[in-house]
């Protein structure tokens, strides 16, 4: 299947792609290098911006494409996406609940699992998302919560629309990078 998917795209879609990926020209660094630097950076203050890798935070944020600016704050809240660390690694996913120092986060394209992690082990959160790059969206913004509220909401049907969204032709990209 994932071979005919792929001749598709090299036949149909291969001349219009804008996010022609340059192996020998892309630097990749191990994660148990960058995030360790991420975090210092972060604790010092500053801002940082990283791309973002996977699924999990379809279709608010897609990986490969998109870029996210983080920022340590004092306090979270629900909705907020954060960078935290689980499980011996750093995953990018949105707040369910905050209970005292527990939190409960969950990814926009995870419909089941959900980590449980104390405040401490969030490095810090999502002030910006940049679209291919370039376009910035404010995840905090009134018209992006309610997008993400109604997104919770319709967890019966989440699956086929996340499949639907990745299969669809605007998305084709992850079939290179699979």
């Amino acid at each position: 299947m994932k071979r005919f998917f792929k001749r598709i795209y090299s036949a149909l879609l291969s001349p219009f792609d804008r996010h022609r990926h340059d192996a020998k020209a892309a630097r990749q660094i191990p994660n148990d290098d960058f995030f360790p630097d991420v975090v210092a950076i972060l604790n010092e203050g500053k801002r940082v911006t990283i791309p973002v890798k996977g699924f999990s935070m379809l279709p608010f944020i897609r990986g490969i494409r998109d870029l996210v600016v983080l920022e340590k704050r004092e306090s979270y809240a629900p909705y907020d996406i954060v960078l935290f660390r689980c499980g011996g690694r750093y995953v990018l996913h949105r707040i369910l609940t905050v209970d005292g120092d527990r939190v409960e986060i969950q990814g926009d394209g995870v419909v089941k699992n959900t980590e449980t992690v104390l405040l401490q082990d969030i490095a810090g959160k999502v002030i910006t998302i940049l679209r291919d790059g370039k376009a910035a969206v404010d995840p905090d913004s009134p018209k992006q919560l309610r997008r993400a509220r109604r997104w919770r909401r319709i967890r019966c049907i989440r699956r086929p629309l996340l499949l639907a969204y990745r299969f669809a032709p605007w998305n084709y990209v992850w079939l290179r990078h699979q």
